[in-house]
């Protein structure tokens, strides 16, 4: 029984030391790669070139909606969801359709010539029909 233990002790102490040979091998490894030197260039090599002019872009379209939002109207409210990119319009009053139609005109009205390409849930009141 005791041979065992030896020969045990023996097996993982040789496989603790062959890991460890392992781990400080690659520690010491050189990279294969070198680095490669770049001339830096000389007064000569150098293009002048002009300044790049400024451009100041507009804010787009759909950010310049948003910073509007909420809107509240007797009729319909509007609001944004950030998480799911999406507008929701409540109808509030009845009709449904010719209100959920004013909640669109809001839209064309602030730019958008089409709501087609949005993300946009219709809900409504219980009562409104």
């Amino acid at each position: 029984m005791k041979r065992i233990f030896f020969i045990a002790a023996i097996v993982l102490t040789l496989l603790f030391l062959f890991v460890l040979y392992i781990l400080i091998s690659n520690i010491r490894r050189v990279p294969e790669e070198a680095v490669r030197e770049v001339p830096f260039p000389t007064k000569s090599q150098i293009i002048p070139t002009g300044v790049p002019p400024l451009i100041i872009e507009e804010e787009p379209l759909i950010e310049q909606i948003i910073a509007r939002l909420p809107v509240s109207e007797p009729e319909y409210d509007i609001e944004y969801l950030s998480s799911s990119n999406t507008f929701v319009i409540t109808i509030k009053e009845s009709p449904f359709k010719q209100n959920s139609e004013k909640a669109r005109q809001w839209f064309l009205q602030n730019g958008f010539s089409d709501t087609n390409g949005l993300n946009i849930i219709y809900n409504s009141y219980e009562w409104v029909e």
